[in-house]
């Protein structure tokens, strides 16, 4: 049995992505200390907030 957490993930993406792309994604996610995953989830507020701030 895993570990229990707070908000557990129970849903997978999954894409495929160039060399340049995932070379870009760690340098940003290594710049602001944070893993990829984290880095995506992080961006996929700040669209919404961005959206609904435009609508």
């Amino acid at each position: 049995m895993g570990k229990a957490v707070e908000n557990p993930k129970k849903h997978i993406i999954s894409c495929r992505i160039s060399d340049e792309e995932m070379s870009a994604l760690q340098d940003i996610a290594t710049s602001k200390g944070q893993n990829i995953s984290d880095l995506i989830r992080q961006t996929i507020f700040a669209l919404q907030s961005t959206a609904r701030h435009a609508a």
